[in-house]
């Protein structure tokens, strides 16, 4: 038996969730030739057709509970129509765990999982309902961001998907649809001779240069934050980042990077310290990728700095 991927589009109703599945269906390398269900379990404003069904050949499913979602329900519905593709406009409100626990018939593999979300609203949600898109965004493949404005904080919106999904691809979308390709504005300099920004911008940096260390090679930095010593660790190497919440405090974790000194150094472990130093990117084998690694030129002692935590 063929694999039946599924195609997992989640996000909040008015989101852009349906207008993104039609946009798919019209791209003939997704639909040609497929037999296609679509399962849609909420209703929003813009609706589907039966004359694009027909067109595209699509098989429309509704699931209005999420009690109805069930192996059951889809492997008799698989059974009985023998579907070539599935997606699955998924409701918002409903739990994430109703997809993980979710039984698939034989030979459906969630292919991919996208979330469009509405960019004049992500940051009403990310203050009122930050567990749910939380969980949205922790296995999401693609983020799609739309109806972007010019002035719209693209860094602010990648950085808050990041800390919580640092694998996720995201697309910034103007209101007319058009993608927004510009570049992101860094809230630093990096041509300047040394790399210096605010407390607060470190989870800005830190994830920038996670996604991108080839672009900090060779560039010189000052930065405060918390020294992690490991015994394991050769004497003169050392970690150091700053703790970052993204939802409670149950969700804290320790952001950082390896550094290397050219002599053993003589803070204690958890200090805080102000390091400077050149950047650059190594490879890790086991994650096939490169990251930022920190050759030390000198560091001070430090107090704890007022807002000790990174927020995203």
């Amino acid at each position: 038996m063929r694999d039946i991927p599924v195609f997992l589009v989640t996000g909040f109703l008015e989101g852009g969730k349906t207008t993104f599945v039609k946009e798919i269906f019209n791209d003939p390398e997704f639909a040609e030739g497929e037999n296609i269900t679509l399962i849609v379990c909420e209703s929003g404003i813009e609706e589907y057709e039966q004359d694009f069904l027909n067109k595209n050949n699509i098989d429309i499913v509704h699931i209005n509970k999420k009690e109805d979602l069930t192996y059951s329900f889809l492997n008799q519905y698989n059974e009985e129509h023998k579907p070539s593709k599935v997606v699955l406009e998924y409701n918002g409100m409903w739990q994430y765990d109703v997809i993980e626990n979710l039984h698939m018939p034989q030979g459906w593999e969630i292919a991919q999982v996208i979330t469009p979300i509405d960019a004049s609203t992500f940051e009403s949600y990310m203050n009122n309902m930050k567990s749910l898109l939380i969980e949205q965004f922790k296995d999401s493949d693609l983020i799609i961001f739309n109806r972007c404005k010019d002035d719209t904080n693209k860094l602010k919106f990648r950085n808050s998907v990041k800390a919580i999904n640092a694998r996720a691809n995201m697309i910034f979308e103007l209101e007319n649809g058009e993608i927004d390709d510009r570049p992101l504005e860094l809230p630093f300099d990096i041509n300047s001779k040394v790399i210096e920004f605010k407390d607060y911008d470190f989870g800005a940096w830190y994830l920038d240069s996670l996604e991108s260390p080839a672009k900090y090679e060779g560039k010189s930095i000052k930065m405060k934050g918390i020294a992690s010593i490991n015994p394991n660790y050769p004497k003169n190497i050392f970690a150091f980042g700053r703790n970052a919440m993204t939802c409670c405090e149950d969700d804290i974790s320790f952001l950082g990077i390896l550094c290397q000194t050219n002599k053993p150094f003589k803070f204690k472990d958890k200090e805080w310290i102000e390091v400077e130093g050149v950047l650059h990117k190594k490879f890790i084998d086991y994650e096939q990728r490169d990251i930022p690694f920190l050759v030390v030129t000198d560091y001070r002692s430090i107090d704890k700095i007022e807002d000790e935590l990174v927020y995203f």
